[in-house]
């Protein structure tokens, strides 16, 4: 069509000017030469009239100076770890900015010298090049295109890729305006961040990043050709895709170049037999997911969502990625090693293998078909009064479970899991599920006896306990240990590691419970924290992160630094925007904290958690378990001398797990397996004891000073200024208590002869107080 258009108008042009020119000869025309004349400059004059006119209609949809004043391009919003390592992007269009001063020459080279070779000179339109590039379509060619890179630069800002007479004409006009704001340095370095080149790469950079992994000024001159080159049909060129075509368009570039001088003669014979050498792209792992998110949700909370997705910060993170990588790995593996479980509990238990007529490993292995089958044959038949038959609390449940991992000094997240599969469900339970902690509710408890004058060497009595109903004197609420029966007198050291419930709550009622509420505040739980006999064996509310904060306070001498998760933020240019100042908040004294910790160290080498140190790992550490009424929630929170890592698994609803899935079981291999990796290369550390602790050799009968007849001593300790002054007297030993604990509290432990007594992993947790 523009062929015959042009032809048109050459053989019109041509047929009216030879009438004109014979219809001159004659000598009644020649007359009339003036009158021609102002023919000529009258139609001349109205063509250029209706050209103006036209401007100036399109003018009036064009941006205003201001925006061009203000172009900001979207830029990709980086986030690092720790240790300045790249983690994740956040990003509409893909852009890495550049300024002009490191763009290198040769690179703007090879964009003159295809794309507009006089930049340099024009004023944003090249007049000059509209005839050679119109030209070849008279002849039967392709008419090639005149836009200069302001022209081009215009498009991409502000105009559609429509080709039409009005978007033509608004680029003409923009690329004057554009010039006439900016420098030509400036526009060069819109244009170089700002082009798209294929592959979801926008801008040199993010394109050289993408085809070849490296920075521009690492690019050969073969490499600009080519990058150059996607300009014109960027995923048509794409040298990943389509090799052939983006080196025969290379190589076009690169013969422009030497055209034009740019590169000699032997170079540009190097570059066209050069072979590509594109970086065989892997997207990258989705690292961290929840992590991630939650920077993003806190980017987006204090600057907006743009912020986010377009103005190029860079993010550097708390995440050790080595660990986070790690735990992405190990929760879901050791998730599935639960649930595997969980069905040979539910297969045996329903006799499923039999009633489906297929052996008890294929019905495991093949869950997902057997279980519905079951399921649809003879559970949902299961009517109110047959429900004994499949009950409940052994039917198969869907598990979930949360990680969480922080630096002890400094309160950061070094690592965290917020579920199984983060596509399927990007609820967060290490912040968001707000759960009973149970048992692992009492490091508070005992907490606050022991920065109140108590020891851990002191009595207390593991017996039955009726505690009247305030509102209803019939009533009374006899709470429970896990195991049946009763043990009598024994330490406050024994009744911890041994996670007693009676022994707990009855330290909680000596010492007020609003003094246990007010601890717990202290450590940083901030949900509901009733003031409840109950309260002593967990029955409040806490998210994984509260309970992992808190538990940061043992090994830290008694004061919790707040977690985080972002160091500091710089913008675009390097200025930083967000800086972190870590907080701490003192949870209760240090020589407390440290007496505490001893008892904690406990429980992992011979009470609820002992499978910490009969697994082998022996680097001095503590922590407690906690199972909640019906096995609905299972804890372990635990620390060395540098992190404090937390792990919880239960069901979303709320539902009873079953038997056999307490903390012990379920979140114990989970930490042991972590922390075996988190400390991997570090040389242990005890934690030192503070000087305001006193030893102190206590009777294990009577909770007083030994004496001789005593037989053998607890050696304990307390914060010094509350250990006892009494001497024990003969006369308390009439009521031997039922067992005695040879505190090892001070010692460095070597691995430990276990009571068979003592390798139960189970607590409980109740709910409602009565």
């Amino acid at each position: 069509m523009l062929k015959r258009l042009f032809t048109a108008i050459f053989l019109g042009v041509g047929k009216w000017l030879g009438t004109l020119w014979n219809q001159f000869r004659k000598p009644a025309y020649r007359a009339n030469f003036w009158a021609w004349i102002r023919l000529f400059a009258v139609l001349t004059g109205a063509g250029i009239a209706c050209i103006l006119l036209l401007f100036a209609y399109v003018s009036r949809s064009l941006p205003s100076l201001e925006s061009l004043e203000h172009i900001e391009p979207n830029l990709i919003t980086r986030l690092y770890d720790k240790d300045d390592r790249l983690v994740h992007e956040f990003y509409i269009q893909r852009r890495i900015w550049v300024p002009e001063n490191k763009i290198p020459p040769q690179l703007e080279n090879a964009v003159f010298s295809i794309e507009d070779r006089t930049f340099r000179e024009h004023w944003g339109v090249d007049l000059k090049a509209y005839p050679s590039a119109l030209f070849p379509a008279l002849f039967g060619g392709r008419a090639r295109g005149a836009s200069t890179l302001t022209q081009q630069l215009a498009k991409n800002l502000f105009l559609t890729p429509e080709r039409s007479v009005r978007r033509k004409a608004k680029e003409f006009l923009m690329a004057i305006k554009i010039e006439r704001s900016y420098t030509k340095d400036e526009i060069l370095e819109f244009y170089f961040n700002q082009v798209y080149l294929g592959a979801g790469a926008y801008g040199f950079a993010a394109a050289a990043d993408r085809y070849f992994g490296k920075p521009l000024d690492s690019l050969t001159v073969e490499q600009d050709a080519l990058l150059a080159g996607l300009l014109q049909r960027p995923e048509a060129y794409r040298p990943d895709n389509n090799p052939d075509e983006a080196r025969e368009r290379r190589n076009v570039v690169l013969g422009a170049m030497r055209e034009e001088g740019f590169i000699t003669h032997a170079e540009w014979k190097h570059a066209v037999n050069a072979p590509l050498e594109v970086l065989d792209y892997r997207p990258q792992s989705d690292l961290g997911p929840y992590f991630t998110e939650t920077v993003r949700e806190f980017l987006e909370k204090k600057w907006g969502e743009d912020f986010v997705y377009n103005q190029g910060a860079h993010v550097y993170t708390t995440m050790d990625s080595a660990l986070q990588r790690y735990s992405d790995e190990i929760l879901p593996q050791q998730l599935h090693k639960i649930q595997v479980r969980q069905c040979y509990t539910t297969a045996r238990a329903f006799n499923m293998a039999k009633l489906l007529h297929v052996p008890l490993d294929t019905v495991v292995h093949y869950w997902s078909v057997y279980y519905p089958r079951f399921d649809s044959l003879y559970l949902r038949s299961d009517t109110v009064e047959g429900h004994q038959r499949f009950p409940d609390a052994l039917r198969y449940r869907h598990l979930q479970a949360a990680l969480l991992v922080l630096d002890n000094q400094t309160g950061a997240v070094r690592a965290m899991v917020g579920g199984e599969n983060f596509d399927s469900s990007k609820y967060n339970r290490a912040l968001q599920a707000v759960r009973s902690p149970g048992s692992a509710f009492k490091p508070f408890v005992y907490s606050a006896a022991i920065d109140n004058g108590a020891s851990p060497g002191e009595m207390v009595d593991d017996e039955p306990l009726a505690i009247p109903d305030p509102t209803d004197s019939t009533k009374f609420w006899r709470p429970q240990n896990y195991d049946p029966g009763f043990e009598g007198r024994m330490t406050m050291r024994r009744a911890f590691y041994k996670s007693k419930n009676l022994p707990a709550i009855q330290t909680a009622l000596k010492y007020g419970l609003p003094t246990v509420v007010s601890y717990a505040r202290r450590f940083g739980l901030q949900h509901d924290i009733p003031a409840v006999p109950s309260v002593a064996i967990g029955s409040c509310e806490a998210t994984l992160l509260e309970l992992v904060s808190a538990y940061t306070a043992f090994p830290n001498g008694g004061v919790r630094p707040l977690p985080y998760f972002v160091e500091r933020v710089t913008d675009k240019n390097g200025r930083t925007i967000y800086q972190n100042t870590p907080q701490t908040q003192e949870a209760l004294r240090k020589e407390a904290a440290w007496i505490v910790l001893t008892m904690m160290r406990d429980v992992n080498i011979h009470g609820t958690a002992a499978a910490v140190w009969a697994s082998g790992f022996q680097v001095p550490s503590g922590g407690k378990t906690g199972t909640t009424n019906d096995f609905t929630d299972a804890w372990y929170i635990g620390f060395t001398s540098h992190y404090t890592a937390g792990i919880w698994v239960g069901a979303d609803d709320h539902s009873s797990m079953g038997p056999g899935n307490a903390g012990a079981d379920d979140a114990v291999p989970m930490w042991i397996d972590l922390m075996r990796y988190a400390v991997r290369g570090t040389q242990p550390e005890d934690f030192p004891r503070p000087d305001g602790v006193v030893e102190v050799k206590i009777c294990p009968v009577s909770g007083l000073l030994a004496q001789s007849f005593c037989g053998p001593p607890n050696d304990d300790y307390y914060v010094a200024g509350h250990e006892p002054t009494e001497y024990c007297k003969p006369e308390y030993h009439h009521q031997k208590a039922s067992s005695v604990d040879i505190s090892t509290a001070n010692q460095h432990r070597d691995q430990p002869v276990m009571d068979k007594n003592e390798e139960k992993k189970v607590d409980v947790k109740t709910r409602k107080t009565f």
